[in-house]
C-alpha cells in the first residue's frame, strides 16, 4: 500500500490540511473557539483540536481507503497462494486488521507532525513534542482499531463487501456518532462511554466539565476579537477516563470473530457464490421483482453511445427503475425530499464512469471509433443523462413552482455527474465518489442553508448567481483534470 501513488497522495493532501485548518487569527479565524473566544495556540490546543480532526477523518475516510485488503489478494490472485499454505484463517485476520491498524497510524502520525509544524508556524507558545502527542494518544487510537475492525467485517460478509456496504457503513457511522455525543452530553452516557470510538463525545463532555458550555467550533472559523484567548491544559484522563477511553478501543476487536465466521479463505466456490450473493444476492430479488418494469426502458431503441450506456445503467441493475417511481413521488408529495433524491441519484450513477475498468471491457470500448479519445465526455453524458432521467420530476417541480431555482438545479445535477466521472476515472472505482460526495452532502443537508455557498443545486433557497457559477467552475475543473488523467494513461 506504501508503494501506491494513491497513498502518497492522500498521505500529502491530509497533512496539507493542516495549513488549511490551523489559520493564522490575524486573518479573523482560528482553529479551535469556545463560546465566540479563541482558543491560544499551544501544544495542548493545537494538539488537541487536531486530534478530533484526525480521527473525524479518519472515521470518515479510513474505511474507504483500507477497505479493499482482502480484494486485493484476490485481484492479485496472491489470496490463492496464502490459502494453500498452513496460515490459519484467524492469522490471515489478525494480521489483515493489524496491517490496518500501522496504515491508518502512519497517516495520523504524519498528520500530527504536520500539526506540530504548524504550530512553530503559526503557534504562540513553544512546542511540547510529549503534550502533543498526549492529546493524540488518548484521541486516536480507539477510531483506528475501530475502523480497521469494521473494515475487515465488512469485507468478510458478502452483501456488505460492495456498494451497498459503502453507502451503509457511511450512515451507519454518522448515525452513531450522533447516537453517543448525544447521551453523553446529557449525562446518560454511562454505558456509551465505552463506545464512543470517535472521541468526540469525550471532547464534547470534558468541554462541558470543565468549561462549562456546549459551544466549541473545531476548524477554521471565526471568532470574537473582543473576547480574550482562552488558554487550556488539552486532554486529561482524570475520574476514569483512562478506563472508557481504552475500553472503547479495545471493544471493537471481538468483532473480528465475525469476520472469521464469514471468511471464504479464497475457497474458488465460496468466492463466487459470495460474489453472486454480495454483487446479486440481496439486490437480486429487487432486480428480479423490478426487471419486467425495466425492460421497456431498456428496450428503447437509442442510437448514440452515451443514450446506450445510459441504458445500460437500467439494464445492469433493474432496481434504478423503481428508484425513479420513488423519486418522482416523493417529490411531487413533498418538494424538500429534494436533498435526499440527490443522495439516491449519486449512489446509482456513482460507477459509471469505473465499471468498465472494473469489469476488465475497456480494451473492447476502446475499438469502437472514438470512444478511446472521447472517453471523458461520453461517460460523463451517460451519468448526466442517468441523473437527469431519475430527477426528472423534480426538475418539472422545480420549473413549475419556483422557475428562478431551475438554473441552480441544472447546475447541481451537472455538477453531481461530473464529480462521479472525474473521480471514477481518476480512482478507477466508485467508493471515492460515494464519500466525497456523502460527506459534502450530509454537510450541506446538516447546514440547511445558513452557508449560501454549500447550496449547490438549490436545496434550500435559490443561491446566488456567484455560487452557481462556482459550481459551474468545478465541474469544468474536475472534467479537465479527469481528461489529464485519461490522456496521460493512453499515452503510458
Amino acid at each position: 500500500r506504501f508503494r501506491r501513488l494513491s497513498t502518497v497522495i492522500v498521505f500529502l493532501l491530509l497533512s496539507g490540511f493542516a495549513y488549511v485548518w490551523i489559520p493564522d487569527p490575524a486573518t479573523g479565524r482560528t482553529l479551535m473557539q469556545i463560546n465566540g473566544a479563541r482558543v491560544l495556540y499551544n501544544s495542548a490546543a493545537i494538539g488537541m483540536a487536531t486530534s478530533m480532526l484526525a480521527s473525524m477523518f479518519v472515521g470518515l475516510f479510513g474505511f474507504y481507503v483500507i477497505s479493499n485488503a482482502v480484494r486485493r489478494d484476490i485481484d492479485s490472485r496472491c489470496g490463492y497462494v496464502i490459502a494453500s499454505t498452513t496460515m490459519r484463517t484467524s492469522e490471515y485476520i489478525i494480521g489483515k486488521f493489524l496491517g490496518n491498524v500501522v496504515f491508518l497510524t502512519t497517516f495520523v502520525a504524519g498528520f500530527m507532525v504536520a500539526s506540530m509544524v504548524m504550530l512553530l508556524v503559526r503557534g504562540e507558545s513553544p512546542l511540547e513534542p510529549l503534550i502533543f502527542m498526549k492529546q493524540y494518544a488518548i484521541m486516536t487510537p480507539s477510531t483506528i482499531v475501530f475502523i480497521s475492525v469494521v473494515a475487515i467485517v465488512f469485507e468478510s460478509i458478502p452483501f456488505l463487501s460492495g456498494r451497498f456496504g459503502d453507502v451503509a457503513y457511511f450512515f451507519l457511522y454518522a448515525a452513531s456518532l450522533g447516537v453517543v455525543v448525544n447521551l453523553m452530553i446529557r449525562g446518560g452516557g454511562g454505558v456509551a462511554r465505552y463506545f464512543d470510538f470517535s472521541g468526540f463525545g469525550y471532547l464534547m463532555e470534558q468541554t462541558q466539565r470543565n468549561l462549562h458550555t456546549q459551544s466549541l467550533s473545531i476548524g477554521s472559523s471565526p471568532f470574537n476579537t473582543a473576547k480574550p484567548p482562552l488558554v487550556i491544559g488539552g486532554f486529561n484522563l482524570g475520574g476514569g477516563a483512562w478506563a472508557t477511553r481504552l475500553v472503547s478501543t479495545v471493544t471493537p476487536i471481538p468483532l473480528l470473530l465475525f469476520a472469521q465466521l464469514f471468511f471464504h479463505r479464497f475457497d474458488p466456490a465460496r468466492l463466487r457464490a459470495a460474489g453472486a450473493k454480495g454483487k446479486r444476492g440481496w439486490m437480486r430479488n429487487f432486480n428480479a421483482l423490478a426487471r419486467p418494469f425495466a425492460r421497456p426502458i431498456a428496450a428503447i431503441p437509442v442510437r448514440g453511445a452515451a443514450l446506450k450506456d445510459a441504458m445500460m445503467t437500467f439494464a445492469s441493475t433493474p432496481f434504478t427503475v423503481f428508484a425513479l417511481v420513488g423519486i418522482s413521488i416523493a417529490a411531487l408529495a413533498n418538494p424538500a425530499s429534494l436533498p435526499i433524491t440527490f443522495a439516491i441519484v449519486a449512489v446509482f450513477i456513482a460507477d459509471v464512469a469505473s465499471r468498465d475498468r472494473r469489469a476488465g471491457t475497456t480494451g473492447l470500448i476502446y475499438a469502437a471509433p472514438h470512444l478511446r479519445e472521447r472517453f471523458v465526455t461520453w461517460k460523463l453524458t451517460s451519468s448526466a443523462l442517468v441523473a437527469t432521467l431519475l430527477l426528472a420530476a423534480p426538475v418539472l417541480q422545480i420549473a413549475i413552482a419556483h422557475p428562478v431555482r431551475l438554473p441552480a438545479l441544472l447546475i447541481g445535477i451537472a455538477f453531481v455527474a461530473a464529480a462521479a466521472t472525474a473521480l471514477g476515472i481518476i480512482s478507477g472505482n466508485p467508493k471515492t465518489f460515494i464519500v466525497g460526495f456523502l460527506t459534502f452532502w450530509y454537510v450541506v443537508v446538516n447546514d440547511k442553508g445558513k452557508t449560501p455557498a454549500f447550496d449547490f443545486a438549490g436545496f434550500f433557497s435559490t443561491p446566488a448567481v456567484r455560487v452557481t457559477a462556482m459550481y459551474a467552475a468545478i465541474a469544468v475543473a474536475l472534467l479537465a483534470t479527469a481528461e489529464v488523467v485519461h490522456r496521460a494513461r493512453l499515452r503510458a
